[in-house]
């Protein structure tokens, strides 16, 4: 089964409850396994609306196809009263596929690795708590050498427990 990462973040609401309902959900959903969280960080909004983020990555096995992934996040995205009127709204969940195995997909409404992901060190940073080894699938660079090129910009606060 290959392994995925999803980037999970929130900046609406009861942020550590749809974080905390998020991981609920998944430990629901049948063909997953081996759930491992990243550290929570608290962080500014890049291009979205609303106050600060909480966001993890998390990552799994399953047998699910990508697009039965995508749209099992979604699911349970809908379930946290997530709102799709308007790009970069604020949002109680936030599921995103980053990437699955080490494929690379370029669907309608699907495309893993995650376009934007190397550039995000909310998404990084996280992510090389889980695997930092991971070679990421087009760019051919580890999670940390991403990492560690993004430089210093927009620096990630890990949340207080």
């Amino acid at each position: 089964m290959p392994k995925v990462f999803i980037g999970v973040g929130s900046n609406l609401g009861d942020r550590s409850g749809y974080l905390a309902f998020a991981r609920k959900e998944l430990s629901l959903v049948a063909g997953l396994t081996d759930l491992r969280l990243s550290p929570v960080y608290e962080t500014e909004p890049v291009g979205a609306e609303g106050g600060s983020f909480l966001n993890a990555v998390w990552s799994f096995e399953t047998d699910l196809s990508p697009r039965v992934l995508l749209n099992k996040l979604h699911e349970i995205e809908s379930k946290a009263d997530r709102e799709r009127h308007k790009p970069n709204a604020a949002r109680t969940l936030d599921l995103d596929l980053l990437a699955y195995g080490n494929e690379k997909i370029l669907e309608d409404g699907l495309q893993v690795p995650h376009p934007r992901m190397h550039e995000r060190r909310f998404v990084l940073e996280p992510f090389c708590d889980l695997e930092p080894e991971f070679v990421h699938p087009v760019l051919k660079k580890t999670m940390r050498q991403l990492l560690n090129n993004l430089g210093a910009t927009h620096n990630a606060q890990r949340a207080a427990k």
